[in-house]
């Protein structure tokens, strides 16, 4: 059913402008949009989407807790990050994004989801601008996105709260931010949100003017794959993977409480940028004086490291799998030999150096004599049916009974148990 489309004016205050925007309910988007395109219900990308606005976002969510599915398809901008008159003067107005949320405190809306897979590329300012508004949880989803090649940051979020980035890809952009902290994900004073199996690599300018019109130094060197910038507290950074970007994670002196876990933080800057002017980057960088401390760091794996002690690098933690302590089975022996199938429950004692809890499951079922598919069948993770039946002319029938424990880092360990049954009770 078409859709009704309303002209109306909007005022925005603080980060935004006046401008024209047009009402998408449970639309189907694609083709060029010129004016901003403000989603109040659910839709999706149908095509692939080109933007000509310059001045305000592409794509903005008018309504909360509202779906935006990019089903494969990029929304390109009119920036380039290769040319300084295609990109905004600095990383504040006017808002010429990709995806927002909302231009301002004002008309931020609360539990939006980005889902791709998709890429937005090729924006003025940032590819996606989430903001969070003081009181109201922000609760925004952005999941399998592409940002390449933004003017500034690829996705920056700020004053956002208990939201969660996972599974997105972003690279290449900030490489026209001169002076602003910007990369593949900024947080600027953002609290609470979980920014988990990212690839963020390729970002940033370590120059402090646009396209290196000065030489850089550490100081100026304020881009990164992933920075906290701000007051940004209590966030989780988890099984990232950061590299080739001007720094690989930059923390702000104001960040603190923040936990950095499992990320491999290696090959920032690129070995191009050290080459030509030194050592000007790091894998962390920690722009705070002195408590680094104040942020966790457990089992990253990173070599350079700038900032107060402790310090987090180098890191090179062992990758293993669980280890598994013990495996029994629930009864082990099984008879009479009935040929009825018994309920069996496999219990297991695993341990791990980084996930408190591995998932452990039966996996495979083999026996010293030929079985069939009517022998044994899996129940449940950890429980199965067994047929209380052997050989009358063997030794008895031994079943071994493989569990595969798993962790978060997705390594695996096997182990086995063995369930009897006797060719008689002497």
């Amino acid at each position: 059913m078409p859709c009704a489309r309303i002209s109306r004016l909007v005022l925005l205050p603080l980060l935004a402008v006046a401008y024209y925007a047009t009402t998408a309910a449970a639309e189907s988007i694609s083709g060029t949009i010129s004016s901003t395109k403000v989603i109040t219900e659910d839709s999706e990308l149908v095509g692939n989407v080109t933007c000509t606005t310059t001045t305000v976002p592409c794509l903005q969510f008018g309504a909360p807790n509202v779906t935006l599915r990019l089903n494969g398809f990029t929304i390109t901008g009119p920036g380039n990050p290769d040319d300084t008159t295609m990109c905004n003067a600095t990383s504040g107005p006017p808002t010429a994004d990709g995806i927002s949320n909302g231009t301002s405190v004002a008309t931020s809306q609360a539990g939006v989801r980005i889902i791709g897979p998709g890429m937005v590329q090729r924006f003025r300012r940032h590819g996606i601008f989430i903001v969070g508004a003081p009181g109201v949880s922000t609760n925004a989803t952005v999941r399998h996105v592409t940002s390449h090649h933004n003017c500034f940051s690829g996705l920056l979020t700020t004053g956002m709260t208990n939201s969660v980035m996972e599974g997105n890809v972003s690279v290449r952009n900030a490489t026209n931010s001169g002076a602003a902290p910007c990369g593949g994900n900024c947080l600027i004073s953002s609290n609470n949100n979980r920014v988990v199996e990212n690839v963020f690599g390729g970002n940033g300018s370590p120059c402090a003017t646009a396209l290196c019109a000065a030489a850089p130094t550490i100081g100026s060197n304020n881009d990164f794959g992933l920075g906290l910038i701000g007051t940004s507290s209590s966030n989780l950074i988890e099984r990232n993977t950061i590299s080739g970007n001007s720094n690989g994670i930059l923390i702000q002196a104001g960040a603190s409480g923040n936990t950095m876990r499992q990320n491999i933080v290696a090959g920032n800057p690129p070995s191009q940028v050290s080459r030509t002017y030194g050592p000007i980057g790091f894998d962390i960088k920690d722009d705070a004086a002195t408590n680094g401390a104040r942020n966790t760091f457990d089992r990253n794996w990173c070599v350079l490291y700038s900032g107060p002690a402790p310090s987090p690098c180098p890191n090179l933690p062992g990758v293993v799998g669980p280890t598994v302590v013990a495996v029994t089975a629930t009864p082990d022996v099984l008879w009479p030999a009935n040929r009825h199938l018994v309920p069996v429950t496999v219990d297991v004692i695993v341990s791990d150096d980084s996930d408190p809890a591995p998932v452990c499951q039966i996996s495979d079922v083999t026996s010293n004599e030929q079985l069939t598919a009517a022998d044994w069948s899996i129940s449940g993770p950890l429980t199965l049916m067994l047929r209380s039946d052997r050989n009358g002319l063997g030794a008895g029938r031994t079943y071994s009974i493989t569990v595969t424990c798993t962790n978060d880092s997705q390594l695996s360990t096997n182990a086995s148990v063995i369930v009897s049954v006797p060719h008689d009770q002497r």
